[in-house]
């Protein structure tokens, strides 16, 4: 599924660097991974963030940035899908609020 928290695949979701003018490119980065990896392309909870500063050594190096957009993203997809915390503990198995 496209991802329903970013549609801009041009710009860093993290520091806003333009992808054709100031880097090579952006991975797209699944918020809820290991065993949640599945559930964040089934409902698009993924985001387009830089390779190297952003993506390898940052949210998979920094865990304080990586709780940041999980909870960015959490609180996105709660009102998306009209989910309540309850709900989405059953889905993703913890609050990251």
């Amino acid at each position: 599924m496209k991802s329903i928290i970013q549609a801009d695949r041009e710009h860093c979701f993290i520091c806003g660097k333009n992808a054709n003018a100031d880097y090579f490119g952006l991975d797209e980065h699944h918020v809820f991974g290991a065993s949640n990896r599945k559930k964040s392309e089934k409902y698009g909870l993924k985001v387009y963030i830089c390779h190297d500063s952003c993506h390898l050594n940052g949210v998979h190096k920094n865990a304080e940035l990586n709780r940041k957009v999980q909870s960015v993203v959490q609180k996105r997809a709660m009102q998306y899908y009209g989910w309540s915390v309850e709900d989405f503990i059953g889905i993703f198995g913890r609050n990251y609020t």
